[in-house]
């Protein structure tokens, strides 16, 4: 083991600034001493040891470091942190992951992002179907700190660590009684924030027992309450009403529109009237002609409110000296709401039907083998339903009982045996959704008004009620394992003993996701999904061992052996150094393989469909269309039974320096290749390999029929299911820099910098074509930093944070300029006990970046982007 310097105690300390600091002072040793420092299992190795002596980068966040954010939910710490590249899933309104938050670290995908609680892994969300974690089930208040391991680790954790570990330790040894209430509330609608937590906790002298409970609440925040994603309709037509051409935001052509068969033409049907529509829309989807526009903006929820109760209850029992049982139980209950506008979607009508505007008299007018005329599509917005309302509850439920101590042989032994079950219960509720096969049929009988949905004729209302429909969604996860673990030192070598590690550990998975019947049989508009299951069990081995060489040079060498009962072997294998030439410097890299085994979903799940903005690019530029329309493209999601496993191979390369005892800084360079790489695709980047002529299998876009030379048609849909895209190649380095001013009568200022820069981003669609680098394009910033300052006085101390978001292209000549964010915390301790902090999150009320061509999109602004708003909060805590 190292000898404890200046530098060492600098690098835990370094590494804790990559959210806030509440920094951690480098002593020197004391003449002919050595410093105490405390060893334990630190994420990315299950050898006993400092954070400091670590071969790998981990961050550490602090429990004070959180609470001076005045964050109240993990995924909100999480978010902030600059290692969440590309941003990550966001409690969004009216999708079919019910408002969940998850972390995606290098951008490489949230299941590929290992999250452990304790040390132990979280299984997968139901409502992902994947690996990827809810971080809204985690109680706040019940955590002592949050590592954030940056380094692959699948020769530790086994699969879905490709992109680094997130390990969220809970607090375990708190004596006494504390109450904590808190609020948030933005200077703008919605978003406004209620929190309340208890802990109480007792310690004896064979053991300790503490539970946490806690409350938080958040208000959705609608669309039509930001500017930048309200309806907004500038272009005045011509003066009667609007003809919406191309300049518009939080508008669609799902008003109520023809379609040819051939989607060659399109026509508005009826007089599109202003009260219940957006005005016409030209060229819908590219397609020539025009439609009813819709503002769904108007009605829509931008991000889901939010409702969660969550405990904590952890004990333990020194039964023997030297052994102690402990047992470990979460609990969350998290309700969540999201609004959609009225359902939307085709339907067929028959060709003689008075609405069908093309005739069906031409000669190129497409008809069937017997020379009938074929049916014509309609698109069409309910609103006579009213917005679809989706309400989700949900349940999670951990327990891990176990053992853990130390037996004195050579030298001790160290050994933790545990048995866990894990259980996620959801249920979804959907109300105004439309069953398509009693639309066409109230159409076809001239029950429905198509152009007068609102009409009071009882007749039409009949329909509306038949037409409507209520959806349903459980979902299940049932989740065991065990595991035993020894560790310990041996082997006496020149430079100290050998650290090993080994264990063992065995999991069973059952996963269910029962639709409802109507979306089973593709009955449903507005909603989409099947049912689907299934279930995984898998082993594995591992061990560890690290060698001082040297007194100042360790090396680590891990291996792991996981076996699957559907899928198969396999074996990751790493490798760690860790140099220290001289007391100012420390050296340390690193090389690793690991795997992922395709998730079931990955593999089964159902098609689903969905309507997102996108802008055609490609066609615009082929028949010389400018500027270039934004509409609607409808687009399904799903399973590819041809998947194939993921294979990694990682490197890691960093220095640490301490020039000055006040000063040190640490930089770390990366690259993890994936290959035969499973993601599903943004729309962009499927148009944009389209174009490019190299779509993955199973990946496909249809389009209607060319209108001239050149023309690649209209865009009617496009599949972009899970696909391999051979390779997938990151790299990048973190910058992490701290600097400690102690005066004599003002307290001390701590300065503190982290910058994360990717590199290249890069993959392979198939083997031999060309390398795609998405870095700089839609949603791919380049770079994220976080500078912060702290002031620490008497019983005070005051926080400022700057945080900035790189810019990054849009669609066509679209850019997302470079964001700014600021915020101030500010905390006192009260004489009576109590601490009060006060602050403002987005002190100048920045809006989010957005497409300053294109307009605002959800699917790029969210993940990345605070959009609550400036944010005045505050929190009191008392301790009994």
């Amino acid at each position: 083991m190292f000898k404890k310097t200046p530098l060492a105690s600098a690098v835990g300390a370094i590494t804790a600034a990559a959210l806030a600091a509440v920094p951690v002072q480098a002593q020197e040793d004391a003449p002919g001493a050595s410093e105490e420092v405390e060893e334990m299992i630190v994420t990315g190795s299950r050898i006993r040891r400092a954070v400091d002596d670590s071969p790998s980068p981990v961050t550490v966040i602090e429990r004070a470091e959180i609470e001076m954010t005045g964050l109240e939910s993990v995924a909100d710490v999480l978010r902030s942190t600059t290692y969440n590249s590309f941003g990550s899933f966001r409690e969004r309104s009216g999708t079919s992951f019910g408002q969940i938050a998850l972390i995606d670290l290098r951008g490489l995908g949230p299941d590929r992002t290992a999250v452990l609680v304790n040390g132990r892994r979280v299984p997968g969300n139901p409502f992902t179907g994947s690996a990827s974690v809810d971080l809204n089930s985690i109680p706040l208040s019940a955590i002592e700190r949050i590592e954030i391991l940056t380094d692959s680790a699948s020769a530790i954790y086994g699969t879905d660590a490709l992109g680094g570990v997130v390990n969220v330790i809970l607090r375990d040894d708190y004596e006494g009684v504390e109450m904590k209430f808190g609020a948030a509330n933005p200077q703008r609608a919605g978003a406004e924030e209620d929190n309340l937590s208890f802990s109480w906790g007792s310690a004896g002298e064979k053991g300790n027992l503490l539970f946490t409970a806690e409350w938080f609440t958040r208000n959705p925040i609608f669309d039509g309450d930001r500017d930048y994603s309200k309806v907004d309709v500038r272009d005045p037509g011509d003066g009667t009403r609007p003809n919406l051409g191309v300049d518009t935001t939080g508008v669609s052509a799902g008003g109520n529109t023809a379609f040819h068969p051939w989607f060659a033409a399109a026509e508005a049907i009826g007089d599109c009237p202003m009260d219940v529509y957006a005005g016409i829309v030209e060229d819908p989807f590219g397609i020539p002609g025009t439609a009813c526009g819709f503002g769904y903006a108007d009605i829509s929820a931008q991000t889901g409110g939010l409702d969660r109760i969550s405990t904590f209850l952890t004990g333990s029992y020194e039964w023997t000296p030297g052994h102690e049982l402990f047992m470990d139980n979460r609990y969350s209950r998290i309700s969540s709401f999201g609004r959609y506008a009225p359902a939307v979607g085709f339907f067929s009508v028959p060709h003689d039907s008075p609405h069908n505007p093309f005739d069906t008299s031409l000669a190129s007018y497409p008809k069937d083998a017997n020379g009938v005329p074929l049916d014509f599509s309609v698109f069409h917005r309910f609103v006579a339903h009213g917005p679809r309302d989706d309400d989700t509850v949900r349940y999670e439920f951990d327990t891990a009982v176990g053992g853990r101590g130390s037996f004195e042989f050579a030298n001790p032994i160290n050994y933790e045996a545990y048995a866990r079950f894990y259980r996620y219960e959801g249920a979804e509720e959907g109300e105004t959704y439309i069953l398509q096969s009693q639309v066409e049929l109230e159409v076809e009988a001239g029950n429905y008004d198509l152009t007068n949905p609102f009409s009071r004729d009882p007749v039409n209302l009949a329909a509306v009620g038949r037409m409507g429909a209520t959806l349903f969604r459980d979902i299940l996860t049932d989740y065991t394992s065990a595991g035993v673990t020894f560790d310990g030192f041996a082997w006496n070598l020149p430079a100290g003993p050998i650290g090993w590690a080994a264990g063992a550990e065995t999991a069973s998975e059952e996963y269910m996701d029962d639709y409802d019947s109507y979306r089973e049989a593709g009955n449903i508009l507005g909603s989409a999904g099947n049912s689907s299951g299934g279930d995984r069990s898998r082993s594995a081995i591992f061990g560890e061992v690290s060698i001082p060489v040297l007194d100042n040079l360790e090396a680590s060498v891990a291996g792991r052996f996981d076996s699957y009962d559907d899928f198969g072997d396999a074996f990751s294998p790493q490798v760690a150094v860790r140099y220290s030439p001289f007391q100012m410097l420390v050296l340390r890299a690193s090389w690793g393989e690991g795997f992922k085994a395709p998730n079931l979903t990955e593999l089964y799940q159902s098609r689903s469909q969905s309507f997102n903005d996108t802008t055609d690019v490609f066609r615009c530029a082929a028949i010389g269309i400018d500027p270039c329309p934004t509409n609607q493209v409808e687009n399904f999601t799903g399973g590819n039974p041809d998947l194939d496993a993921e294979t990694a191979e990682s490197f890691n390369l960093g220095i640490v320096v301490q020039p000055l005892e006040s000063l040190s800084f640490s930089i770390d360079a990366y690259q993890i290749t994936i290959e035969d790489s499973v993601a599903q695709l943004g729309i962009g980047t499927v148009l944009r390999l389209e174009q490019e002529g190299r779509l993955p299998s199973g990946v496909a876009v249809r389009r209607g029929a060319p209108t001239q030379a050149g023309d690649p048609g209209a865009l009617v849909s496009i599949d972009r299911v899970f696909a391999n895209l051979a390779i997938q190649d990151v790299s990048g380095y973190d910058l992490r820099a701290q600097y400690d001013w102690e005066t004599a009568d003002w307290g001390r200022l701590a300065f503190n910098l982290t910058i994360s820069r990717i590199e290249a981003y890069e993959f392979t669609p198939s083997p031999g074509e060309d390398v795609v680098d998405l870095v700089g394009l839609e949603g791919n910033p380049q770079h994220r930093a976080i500078f912060n300052v702290q002031w620490d006085f008497d019983r005070y101390t005051v926080a400022y944070y700057l945080r900035v978001i790189d810019e990054h292209e849009g669609a066509g000549n679209g850019m997302y300029e470079r964001h700014f964010s600021q915020d101030i915390t500010a905390a006192t301790l009260l004489p009576w006990g109590g601490e009060l902090t006060l602050g403002i999150r987005n002190l100048m009320d920045e809006d989010p970046a957005y497409d300053l061509v294109n307009g605002y999109d959800d699917s790029f602004v969210l993940p990345l982007y605070d959009v609550a708003g400036r944010t005045p909060f505050m929190s009191y805590r008392h301790t009994f």
